[in-house]
């Protein structure tokens, strides 16, 4: 594609639930190459109050992960104006609807969602492919567009607040060691956490020690609900990690029989796993390990232990891979949100032509180079909150979430000392997509208001 038609609308509405006056604008932020040619584009979404002269209300820009993804599960699921819940998930009726956001966060500041080069909408040249899909080339160009965002809408030092899920985190981190120091870097909000993806520092903990109060919880819905409170079983389960089982895989085979008899029994308690397979595994297990022998002849959801899918005893390779691809939580969210976001198109907007999908989101993830970025992801926050002084962050994590564990969140704060007084961290009843089920769209969205309200 050597031309590029740029695509740009505009709508003036006013939120039913909260009164606001606001503007939508849905436009192409281009990236040119030497000879001019479009090589790249952003597509945002922009919700701007239609308020008195303010150019210090706050901005937040939000994005997905994946890498390869687009932003359209935090704009349909939590933050635009038009929303899809869940209001009986996890259960059986996992149904969705379609309505207003009633906790539309117009009120404490303006919303764009970025979707970055290579998503929906988007166009990238087959040559330039290489430049924008590694950590640092794509946090290049998110920051790129965003300083021209707060030009060309007056908001130069309006106070600026990044939000990211799951790689979106790692972007979060990226983008913000480029504009510390431009912008009025406020705030950064951190939805499934995974600073450790891509980086070259080796984490100082057994991975099984870090992950127990992720595999409790879900032992805990599938297997223990009548015996016990969640807070009081995943309470003990992480005491008995940090303690005994730290102990025990440290002994290793020095370990007395007797106390790996009472390991191995408060292991398979807290886990759910066979004893047997514990002992062989030298009381350790790896994560698919425990997605497929947790229930036999179940798949657990690794976005959302609560959910999982039927598994035959005997498969083949075709099979397996059938299986991992219709990934439980993924089929009922995704499918939802992407329709939502078609109807929203389709209702509110207006959809630019002949527009496909540049790259499929697994190739750009597969052919993701991390190493790109020259700080650590482990140790940046640490380092951008020495040098922004009024830098906070906000961690939101899920119980359920086995892809990026509440637990990672626990550690890295006592590991890697962040300033607390400027940290909030919150775990919530749900999964990798957090806002995902019941009333958790709306509760997790309460606490980023108060979040960004706290900063004025």
């Amino acid at each position: 594609m050597d031309t590029f038609r740029p695509f740009r609308f505009e709508k003036v509405l006013t939120h039913k639930q909260s009164g606001i006056c606001f503007k939508t604008v849905v436009e192409d932020y281009l990236f040119c190459n030497a000879e001019g040619r479009t090589e790249a584009t952003i597509y945002s979404y922009s919700y701007i109050a239609e308020l008195s002269n303010e150019p210090d209300r706050p901005v937040m820009f939000c994005y997905n992960g994946g890498p390869g993804a687009s932003s359209s599960w935090v704009h349909m699921g939590l933050l635009g104006p038009k929303q899809v819940t869940f209001p009986n998930y996890p259960g059986e009726d996992n149904s969705a609807v379609y309505g207003e956001n009633t906790n539309f966060l117009l009120d404490c500041c303006d919303l764009v969602m970025i979707n970055p080069p290579g998503t929906k909408y988007t166009h990238v040249s087959e040559k330039a492919g290489q430049k924008y899909f590694n950590t640092a080339g794509d946090a290049q160009a998110i920051s790129e567009f965003i300083l021209a965002w707060l030009k060309k809408y007056g908001r130069d030092n309006a106070p600026v607040y990044l939000l990211g899920e799951s790689y979106g985190t790692i972007r979060n981190l990226a983008v913000a060691d480029i504009l510390t120091e431009q912008v009025n870097l406020a705030g950064i909000v951190s939805i499934g956490t995974s600073f450790n993806v891509g980086s070259p520092t080796t984490m100082l903990v057994e991975p099984n020690v870090r992950r127990l109060g992720a595999n409790a919880a879900c032992c805990w819905y599938h297997l223990h609900r009548g015996e016990k409170p969640f807070a009081e079983f995943v309470g003990e389960a992480m005491d008995f990690a940090y303690c005994e089982y730290a102990h025990a895989l440290l002994m290793g085979s020095r370990l007395p029989e007797d106390e790996l008899k009472e390991t191995l029994k408060k292991l398979h308690y807290y886990t759910g796993l066979d004893c047997e397979l514990l002992r062989k595994g030298s009381l350790r297990f790896d994560e698919m390990t425990y997605l497929t022998k947790l229930i036999p002849g179940q798949l657990v959801s690794a976005y959302d232990s609560r959910m999982t899918r039927p598994l035959k005893e005997e498969m083949t390779e075709e099979e397996w891979n059938e299986a991992f691809s219709s990934e439980p939580f993924v089929v009922v969210a995704d499918t939802a949100i992407t329709e939502a976001l078609e109807r929203y198109t389709r209702e509110e907007l207006a959809e630019p032509e002949n527009r496909r999908e540049t790259i499929d989101m697994l190739e750009i993830a597969t052919n993701w180079r991390y190493d790109t970025l020259e700080k650590d992801t482990l140790t940046l926050p640490a380092e951008l909150m020495e040098r922004n002084q009024k830098l906070r962050f906000f961690f939101v994590a899920g119980y359920y979430d086995l892809q990026s564990t509440f637990d990672f969140v626990t550690y890295f704060l006592g590991r890697y000392c962040l300033p607390m007084e400027r940290v909030t961290f919150k775990v919530y009843e749900s999964g990798h997509a957090a806002y995902v089920g019941g009333n958790m769209a709306s509760e997790v969205s309460e606490n980023i208001r108060s979040f960004i309200n706290a900063g004025k």
